[in-house]
């Protein structure tokens, strides 16, 4: 299930979501979400199949999945610096994604698995260890909004217009489920691109900064589809009606 932004009001298999005053995106503060947090511990490993796939975009850019904390400080917007710009907070300490679960490596690798296959049509790889160097897309996982100092409950990065920022740094929750949290990541990259938010409840890009509500199931990526003004969050030019295979297959890579 999708949500995103500052308040969701839950209805069906969907949220609803209103903007708040950062940059970006997912907010389900409502029950009826089905979480899966829970405890258990162990850090991530090697046993996550994939995880060094060599990179398939020219440029070298990835997607890193840190499932392991982060502490990210606020700054110019840089995942290899740990810098983010859309914290509120000076120094977030995002910890380790469902620490005390004890089948956390199996959701960490659903999670990932989750992520490739709905990203399978473009050439991104998704890798759970940290690249060597950048270019890469940064998304830490886990903790609550509080911790980054966002209005968003779930999700959250900048809006960037152009995709000037190639170190993007994105934020997602581990309060939603584990069948979401792989359409929420590839939201957030979404939006780190510069794309809009979209009234489609299959789409990879509803809920993000409108009153989408999402449906269940993986989302998907649209060659031409309406978009809709962020509501008190940057409206990107030209992005209505906006190719996200193109900006995910193309976009990205250079």
């Amino acid at each position: 299930m999708k949500a995103l932004v500052a308040a969701v009001v839950l209805a069906g298999c969907g949220a609803q979501l209103t903007t708040a005053s950062n940059n970006s995106q997912v907010d389900a503060s409502s029950s009826g979400i089905d979480s899966s947090s829970g405890g258990g511990g162990g850090q991530h490993d090697a046993s996550v199949s994939n995880i060094d796939a060599p990179p398939a975009c020219a440029s070298g850019r990835q997607v890193y999945l840190a499932f392991e904390g982060v502490t990210l400080t606020n700054s110019a917007t840089d995942a290899t610096q740990n810098h983010a710009a859309w914290i509120g907070v000076s120094t977030a300490n995002v910890p380790p994604f469902h620490p005390n679960d004890a089948n956390r490596m199996g959701e960490i690798q659903t999670i990932a698995d989750g992520v490739r296959s709905r990203l399978a049509g473009t050439p991104i790889t998704v890798v759970t260890t940290r690249p060597a160097s950048g270019p890469y897309v940064m998304i830490a996982m886990g903790g609550t909004n509080q911790i980054v100092g966002s209005n968003y409950t779930f999700a959250t990065s900048d809006h960037d217009c152009g995709d000037t920022v190639k170190n993007d740094v994105g934020w997602v929750s581990d309060a939603p489920s584990l069948s979401y949290v792989p359409d929420l990541i590839v939201g957030t990259i979404g939006w780190g691109l510069g794309l809009q938010g979209t009234s489609d409840p299959n789409d990879c890009m509803c809920a993000w900064a409108n009153n989408c509500s999402s449906a269940s199931g993986a989302c998907t990526l649209s060659a031409s589809i309406a978009t809709t003004t962020s509501n008190g969050n940057t409206t990107c030019p030209n992005q209505n009606p906006q190719n996200e295979v193109a900006a995910f297959s193309t976009q990205f890579c250079q």
